[in-house]
């Protein structure tokens, strides 16, 4: 059997059960062939350096990721990643996390009171835990994202008014619900 190497991150308990289920389930994760995460270890690993002692789990909430065998880095001498390096890596894990989160739940708009059972129920498809840390925490997310695309989207609508100089003047949720209705 081969020895296996992987590095550990800490990530949001919500977000470490997320990535796990959408890694097949199993510990250590694998990240898939072509995935921007596989990309950056394929990058960014290096040598161990001298005097610096191998990868180990900080405490056990640590996330233990497979560091998978590439054409020129073979993990038994490429299973060192730098600190900065670790940092954009959990920068793109938890950016895949708002962009299948936006992606899944963005087209149901303003749907008032079913926006708990709906996150609730997209956190059992997405093998989160159902507790109200978890489901506060998501909301959040799903909410900063909702507000950033609102403000770009009457940003978009305040510039077009400008350029035209007349007034399109409608209600932006009005607008986001019926595009989100009619696609």
């Amino acid at each position: 059997m081969t020895e296996q190497y992987c590095l550990y991150i800490k990530l949001e308990p919500y977000i470490k059960q997320w990535l796990i289920y959408e890694c097949g389930g199993t510990i250590p994760v694998l990240f898939p062939r072509n995935s921007a995460e596989r990309g950056i270890l394929e990058l960014f690993l290096e040598e161990l350096p001298e005097n610096t002692l191998p990868d180990l789990p900080k405490d056990e909430d640590d996330l233990a990721i497979l560091i998978p065998c590439f054409k020129h880095k073979k993990p038994e001498k490429y299973n060192y990643l730098p600190h900065t390096a670790k940092i954009a890596l959990i920068k793109c894990i938890k950016n895949r996390f708002d962009v299948q989160l936006w992606l899944d739940l963005h087209r149901f708009g303003y749907i008032g009171k079913q926006q708990q059972d709906l996150i609730y129920a997209w956190m059992q498809k997405k093998g989160i835990e159902s507790d109200e840390r978890n489901w506060n925490s998501i909301a959040k997310r799903d909410q900063r994202k909702r507000n950033y695309y609102l403000s770009n989207l009457r940003a978009k609508r305040a510039k077009t008014e400008e350029k035209s100089g007349k007034s399109t003047h409608y209600n932006v949720h009005i607008h986001v619900y019926s595009y989100f209705r009619y696609t």
